[in-house]
């Protein structure tokens, strides 16, 4: 059957050439067979238009100047995720005495550790002490906060910078304790989770928001073991990790300053690109 004058032949998908389409992309015009149509704000787009318009797309930015993360907090939920499974997994891999095996240990000799199996000075302690939970409560309390944290923070920062945060902070723990504890197994999520909460306080002063409630916060589990060492009646501090604390607060608000830094900067030079005659 041959083909009437001035009649043309039916519109195929470029994709699918074997498919008529009588739908068209609004940005290429093209033909899209159902397969390849996408809906959008603008009406109708094909795929190949879609992809190219999603890497020409900006970066969307929280109110930090951060690129956001889209999404559940996915890091925060893999970090609980982590400290659950040592938690439950770690005494059937190793023992009762997981603790000691996965701790920090300062000030420990070579004569403490030739004496005890579980004491040691090896460099990993320094990650997987941020792991190791004495107890149900100790790390209910813990996961409940980082979970509070990660909620707040992950979106607004992004999920990379983050990241980078919770284990700077947990090696800036570590360090607090090798410092200035001098006996006993460190360990706990609450040092990286420190580091957290004080760049919580620095993103809410940078907002202008109240932000007193973060220091009283640190002045109470950095403040109270310390003096719970020389004031009896506030012995109920003692399992606490000053030191670690300490030290995942000050590194994490060191991060988090560096972060503003380069943000801070990267708007000044967007606001000097944009003055006229440059």
């Amino acid at each position: 059957m041959t083909q009437p004058p001035g009649e043309s032949s039916a519109p195929t998908c470029p994709r699918h050439p074997d498919r008529v389409a009588y739908v068209r992309c609004q940005r290429c015009e093209r033909p899209a067979c159902p397969e390849c149509q996408r809906p959008a704000a603008v009406g109708v787009l094909c795929v190949d238009c879609l992809a190219q318009a999603k890497a020409q797309a900006r970066p969307m930015r929280s109110r930090l100047g951060f690129t956001a993360a889209s999404g559940p907090p996915l890091v925060t939920y893999v970090l609980i995720g982590l400290n659950i499974a040592v938690f439950l997994l770690a005494p059937m891999l190793i023992g009762d005495g997981w603790q000691g095996y996965l701790g920090l240990w300062p000030g420990a000799s070579e004569s403490l550790i030739a004496q005890y199996v579980n004491v040691g000075d090896e460099w990993y302690r320094w990650i997987t002490a941020g792991f190791v939970q004495f107890g149900f409560f100790h790390i209910a309390m813990n996961m409940v906060a980082l979970w509070q944290l990660g909620n707040a923070l992950e979106p607004a920062m992004g999920r990379v910078r983050f990241a980078a945060l919770y284990f700077g902070s947990l090696l800036g723990s570590s360090a607090g304790v090798m410092l200035l504890a001098n006996e006993g197994v460190h360990g706990g999520a609450s040092g990286a989770i420190f580091g957290l909460l004080a760049a919580y306080g620095i993103v809410l002063k940078r907002l202008r928001l109240p932000y007193q409630s973060v220091l009283v916060i640190a002045a109470i589990f950095i403040g109270g073991p310390l003096v719970s060492e020389f004031i009896p009646a506030l012995s109920f501090f003692a399992g606490l990790s000053w030191q670690g604390h300490l030290g995942g607060a000050v590194v994490g608000a060191i991060i988090m300053l560096v972060m503003f830094r380069g943000v801070d900067s990267r708007e000044r030079a967007a606001r000097a690109g944009a003055q006229p005659g440059n």
